[in-house]
């Protein structure tokens, strides 16, 4: 009930309230003093104390409430809307006031767990790229401090520490280079060159480029597709970038006599293409995070493989940039899919 009371309804009771009292003063001062007085004038004067009060009580509380919402409103941060409800008394007022405040309390309780959550994953990547760019610096120093504090006049031995050097800072240039071109995308400063191409002939392409990886794994690639063709609307070469990770992805961490395979679906503006392994697959507990930025789902496993930790975070970044979407799904010993959509090319 005092929920759903308005401001009317709040200046009417009181206003009552000090009537009544107002009369039982005015019945005790005649009483006192045997004033006598007319019985017409006696009910006048009753209803003008009434009229006033209420009158009077009605326009102090409204005031009163109106100022404390301009308050509140002030406080959230949000216009106040309904100035005329307000001063009218609107049974609704204090409902809409109510309900405004909760969305904000909501809200802002939500905006304080992403904050709480993005100063998290800062810390994170800056512990990640921290570790990730000390390891190559850190060995190819040294790798060069043993060759200049060696001894030995043996062109083969400092040819091979320098090698193993050069590596190093070559896999440092990568994860900068990497980092740059998630930078870009992230800013929107990476323009996508469209065009139409087939998708199953891209495919086909980097089946070929790892072709000896697979074989070493005893891996089989295979695209299924009804037509020969698939023609899509994209940057082919970040498209085959995609394709590139993702396929890699699945041989490195696949299982021997494992497959990969390659399924498109056809949703009338657009294909999905889902690449699946029969690999150890991923716990559900990591695949939210997967396309963050260094985060790796196995660090002790992860580790033994070649590549930055940057791969799946530019796939994202390149699928959302044509403004399609990428999924992931997986569970423990049972394989993953990956699926993206991509526009589908239709001639005019």
């Amino acid at each position: 009930m005092r929920r759903s009371a308005s401001p009317n309804i709040i200046s009417l009771l009181a206003s009552m309230a000090v009537a009544i009292f107002s009369t039982a003063i005015f019945l005790f001062i005649t009483a006192i003093f045997h004033l006598k007085i007319n019985y017409s004038v006696y009910i006048i004067n009753i209803f003008i104390i009434f009229l006033v009060t209420l009158l009077l009580f009605r326009f102090v509380l409204v005031r009163f409430i109106y100022s404390k919402i301009k308050i509140i409103y002030k406080t959230i941060g949000k216009p106040l809307k309904f100035q005329n409800e307000v001063k009218e008394g609107s049974k609704n007022v204090l409902k809409t006031v109510e309900r405004d405040v909760a969305e904000w309390a909501i809200n802002k309780n939500k905006q304080i767990r992403e904050l709480r959550k993005m100063e998290q994953y800062r810390k994170e990547f800056v512990g990640n790229v921290s570790h990730e760019l000390k390891t190559p610096i850190f060995n190819a120093q040294g790798y060069i401090e043993t060759v200049l504090d060696s001894d030995l006049d043996d062109p083969a031995f400092i040819k091979q520490y320098l090698e193993k050097a050069n590596s190093n800072i070559e896999r440092l240039e990568t994860i900068v280079t990497d980092l740059l071109e998630i930078s870009k995308f992230e800013s929107g400063r990476i323009e996508l060159n469209k065009e139409a191409f087939d998708l199953v002939k891209l495919i086909k392409k980097v089946f070929f480029q790892y072709q000896h990886i697979a074989q070493q794994q005893k891996i089989s690639l295979k695209c299924h597709s009804e037509e020969n063709a698939v023609f899509v609307f994209g940057d082919s070469k970040r498209i085959m970038q995609v394709l590139e990770n993702l396929i890699s992805n699945s041989i490195k961490y696949g299982k021997e006599n494992g497959h990969t395979d390659i399924y498109f679906h056809d949703l009338e503006d657009q294909y999905l293409v889902e690449i699946v392994d029969d690999g150890p697959g991923i716990s559900s507990e990591h695949l939210p995070r997967l396309f963050e930025r260094f985060y790796r789902a196995d660090k002790s496993r992860n580790r033994k493989i070649n590549g930055t930790g940057l791969g799946l975070s530019i796939v994202k970044n390149i699928i959302e940039a044509h403004e399609q979407t990428i999924n992931v799904r997986s569970e423990l010993e049972n394989g993953t899919t990956f699926s993206f959509t991509l526009q589908k090319y239709i001639p005019e």
